[in-house]
This record gives structure tokens, sequence and C-alpha cells, in this order.
């Protein structure tokens, strides 16, 4: 199962290569991961092992400057001296999402009251307040773009298990300035070490601790 960042950066990350490599080649690739792992090129970003794999069989030597381009795009890891790292979003596309997010009064009550209590989604509502004909559309909007992750599970009166969901940032920095838009996230603690992306993307081998 691909992590929680992991599913956040998946949809960049897929946009950045298809780009990058243009269509015919990522048919290529795509063939060849159907073949070796029954996966598509969205579902091979999350398991970013047979992507990489892949990526040295077509470019051999050639994938690490491949990576390293993705990596530069994608993320940057400021890693202080004491405590966690800060990640600094560098792709646009990524950065807008959290600033919409973030920027909208119910998702960031959602995300700030699922990153201090792990709940589910109906203890979320009635905790914040949000109606539940639109706070379930919104969960659901978070869940999709991957600011939320499921964590645990509550049961029910009748026996059955409920999902619990928590949100991946312990603080956010916003701002604009005459660069455009920059964002920094700190990551709640082991997220960023669960990532396979993170740890194959050339940036993230020297960032984390192995």
């Amino acid at each position: 199962m691909a992590s929680a960042l992991d599913r956040l950066l998946a949809q960049a990350l897929e946009s950045m290569i298809r780009e990058k490599l243009g269509q015919t080649t990522c048919e290529k690739i795509e063939d060849r991961l159907r073949q070796r792992y029954n996966l598509g090129l969205a579902e091979s970003i999350k398991d970013f092992h047979t992507l990489d794999a892949t990526l040295r069989e077509f470019f051999a030597s050639g994938a690490d400057a491949i990576e390293e381009d993705f990596a530069n795009r994608l993320i940057s890891i400021n890693t202080p001296a004491r405590g966690r790292p800060w990640i600094t979003i560098e792709n646009k596309e990524l950065a807008e999402l959290i600033l919409g997010a973030y920027g909208d009064k119910e998702k960031r009550l959602i995300l700030e009251l699922a990153f201090k209590q792990p709940s589910v989604i109906l203890d979320i509502l009635e905790t914040t307040g949000i109606p539940k004909s639109s706070g379930y559309r919104l969960i659901n909007q978070l869940v999709e773009e991957g600011l939320l992750t499921e964590q645990g599970y509550a049961e029910t009166s009748d026996g059955k298990k409920v999902s619990k969901y928590t949100a991946l940032f312990e603080k956010v920095k916003i701002e604009i300035d005459t660069k455009g838009l920059i964002v920094q996230v700190l990551l709640k603690e082991n997220i960023l070490n669960e990532s396979q992306i993170i740890r194959v993307l050339p940036r993230g081998k020297q960032g984390i601790a192995k």
C-alpha cells in the first residue's frame, strides 16, 4: 500500500513524467510496467521502486539525471541541525493544491482537527460543526488529494470497523512574494521516512536518514 506522502506526490509526479518523457516513451514504459508488475504508470509511482527499476531498463545510468530533474521540480528537503526537516513544495500545481485546501475555512478546520486527533468522519463533522451535506464531500476531496489519510480504526456499537483519518501536515507556511507562491510544510512524524518516492529520488537520498 502506498504511503500517505506518496499518494499526495503521485499526481504531480505523473504529470511531470508525462511532460518530460513524452507520450510515445511513456506508452512503452507503461507496457513494460504491465508486463513485469501488472501496474500502470500512476500505480507504479505509488510503488516507486517498480518505476525506478523500469526507468533503468530504458535509460540505464541516464535514469539518474531524469530522476534528479524530477526531484528538483517536486520538493526540496530542508534539514535543520536539530528537529524534523521542513519540506518546500517546488511543484506549482501541488503548492496551489495545498494553498487551496488551507485557504478554505472548512477544509482547514477538518485538517487541523484530524491532525490533533485522528477521528472518524462523523466525529470530525460534529466537532467542527460542518454540515454533513457538504462535509462528506470536503473530506472525500481531501482524501482524494492526499491531504487526509487513513490511520487506524474505530469500532461502532454494532461491531463494525470505521476508518479514522489524520492530516499529513503538522504546520504549513505559505508566502507569496515576487518569486511567486512558496509553500513549506512540516510533516507528521515518520511520514517522510515511509515514502518510497522520497527514498528513491536523489534529493530524498540526501535529505533523510536511512
